[in-house]
């Protein structure tokens, strides 16, 4: 593996830290990288963008990889600041950009906790300094199954009840990530612990329902026949794909109990058709229509009904009214049957619209 040369020539005594050194002893690529230098960060040989706030990092692109550098003057100091000790190694690299694994510097047993799957922090204030570290380590639960050490978790109870005072455009990165994760059954007795409904109401009453679907069909299944979604959307800032994937299967589900087919005509893809029968499912909401509707080829589509006259909200009606009938079998779904009713709707012949 190499940092660019770009880098690596200009910056005396670099090394890679953090989070891209356990990635490259897990075998993973980085997606990015964490450099440290005894260069002094301002007038350097590359261009550079600021991170926040932070007057001792910088950001670089390059390539499409981004690079985080931060100054250092003792290497040991800078190790010991960081949130968990698996973070707490660097590795230094050469002139020309080779990282050596085998040149591991590793002063306070980070390769063993991560040999072990043991999260552990130095002390308490490297978390109350920074309490995103607390979802972090919630995030590396859910994504490496970590079990986290005792004193550890004691100390992240206390830092997380100071999460909202970091900004909130942190906060939902490491969120989706426990939520996603590959394990995160394990991680909810973490979350529970850390009082994640408390401090960002996330509602942890139904982990234990969404705790065998798929990654995807988690958020809405979380946030089902609770009060917690505008507050958690205030406080932790979600991007706004999520906030229409939660509200668009939540809304399917009330829609559904509530005897409308709305979702029949709305729904446009197979997986908004699985994650509602998993939500079904674990929710034990009974209901034949979804599972029917799943193998429905309808015989008419909206733009059939435009070329028999119907027009905006008629178009929408008069599906929702097929599309009720043919899941009730109240009517077969026959072209000719289907194009006939709608036509009784809009008032116009049929002759040109019966092709099979």
């Amino acid at each position: 593996m190499k940092i660019p040369k770009l880098l690596s020539a200009s910056l005396e005594n670099l090394h890679v830290v953090g989070g891209a050194v356990r990635d490259i002893l897990l075998g993973k690529v980085p997606e990015e990288f964490d450099l440290i230098t005894t260069s002094p960060l301002d007038n350097l040989a590359f261009k550079t963008f600021k991170q926040s706030n932070n007057v001792k990092t910088v950001g670089a692109y390059i390539h499409g990889i981004k690079y985080d550098i931060s100054y250092y003057t003792s290497l040991k100091d800078d190790l010991k600041r960081r949130d968990f000790t698996i973070n707490s190694m660097a590795i230094p690299v050469e002139k020309d950009g080779k990282v050596v694994v085998e040149n591991l510097i590793d002063p306070y047993s980070g390769l063993r906790d991560l040999k072990r799957k043991t999260l552990r922090t130095f002390e308490s204030e490297n978390l109350f300094r920074d309490p995103i570290r607390v979802l972090r380590g919630l995030r590396f639960v859910s994504e490496y199954d970590f079990d986290v050490e005792e004193k550890t978790i004691a100390s992240m109870k206390e830092a997380f009840k100071l999460i909202n005072k970091s900004a909130r455009e942190r906060i939902f990165p490491p969120i989706e990530k426990f939520v996603e994760g590959k394990h995160f059954p394990k991680a909810v007795k973490l979350a529970r612990e850390i009082e994640v409904d408390r401090y960002l109401y996330i509602p942890v009453k139904n982990f234990e329902k969404c705790k065998n679907m798929d990654s995807h069909c988690r958020w809405p299944a979380i946030f089902l026949k609770t009060n917690a979604f505008p507050e958690f959307v205030e406080i932790v800032f979600p991007p706004k794909r999520l906030i229409r994937w939660i509200k668009r299967l939540t809304d399917f589900v009330e829609n559904v109990e509530s005897g409308k087919f709305d979702w029949a005509v709305k729904i446009s893809s197979d997986e908004e058709i699985n994650c509602l029968l998993s939500l079904f499912d674990a929710f034990d909401i009974k209901t034949e229509f979804v599972e029917k509707y799943r193998w429905i080829s309808l015989k008419i589509k909206p733009s059939d009904l435009k070329k028999l006259g119907a027009e905006g909200r008629l178009i929408h009606r008069i599906m929702l009214m097929i599309w009720g009938k043919v899941l009730k079998s109240e009517i077969k779904n026959e072209r000719k049957a289907l194009v006939g009713l709608a036509c009784e709707v809009i008032g116009s012949k049929p002759q040109n619209s019966n092709r099979k």
